[in-house]
């Protein structure tokens, strides 16, 4: 993995927020049952050399989280990219932009890319082979906007989310681990309590997935055509 800004923003930060901390939760709370101890390591230097992961297994963890977004939440909310905003915003039936803004991108499109975007008679026609091309003509816009510091915010913070929900999923697992380890095999009434506020955090970003990733991938498609026109 590539440790650039969105790697560590987008793929690492979502990971530890909602894979780590409950590995961390278990790992503490099995050796010791210190709560004034535990904050102290999470808020000092000892926090990376006291996980009993490595990074690899951290880089992995963050991996599995993206498949986990990438692949289940956002291909069942965006339909392998044939629904995702970017495509949906250019669609005539889609009221996000007017038709002479459309038209404007339309025509940016063709000049740059000698390729033009379904008419509104193919649309109706076919409305899935027209958002497919949307589709294809999206990835040439992306390319071309490589390296666009604003739209690289944007893709982060996106990423960052859908990653995050992704995660949340092993975030779940995890902390039932540890309520039920530490209702019966080492009890300890502070270690079930803090599973029990991850489990409810992890559970409420899955609740409320599609409007998050629909949220930050509208904010996504808007900054892209903006930059994409500037």
């Amino acid at each position: 993995m590539k440790f650039d800004a969105y790697a560590l923003k987008g793929r690492i930060a979502p990971a530890f927020l909602s894979i780590i901390i409950p590995i961390m939760v278990f790992n503490h709370f099995y050796v010791s049952e210190e709560f004034s101890k535990f904050v102290g390591e999470v808020l000092g230097a000892k926090l990376i050399s006291n996980l009993t992961i490595s990074g690899i297994c951290l880089m992995f963890l963050s991996e599995f989280g993206r498949l986990l977004g990438k692949n289940v939440f956002e291909k069942v909310f965006f339909k392998d990219e044939r629904h995702m905003p970017t495509t949906n915003f250019m669609l005539f039936n889609d009221s996000t932009y007017s038709e002479q803004h459309k038209n404007k991108i339309r025509n940016k499109i063709t000049d740059d890319f000698d390729t033009l975007l379904p008419t509104k008679e193919e649309e109706d026609a076919d409305q899935d082979n027209a958002r497919i091309r949307i589709v294809e003509v999206m990835a040439l816009v992306r390319k071309k906007l490589h390296g666009n510091k604003f739209l690289l915010q944007h893709n982060i913070e996106y990423g960052a989310m859908r990653n995050a929900i992704g995660g949340s999923v092993i975030g779940v697992a995890l902390s039932l681990i540890n309520i039920v380890f530490f209702n019966y095999s080492t009890p300890s009434e502070l270690a079930v309590t803090i599973s029990v506020i991850t489990l409810i955090i992890y559970l409420s970003l899955i609740a409320l997935s599609k409007y998050i990733i629909v949220f930050y991938g509208n904010n996504y498609a808007k900054i892209l055509y903006r930059e994409y026109l500037g």
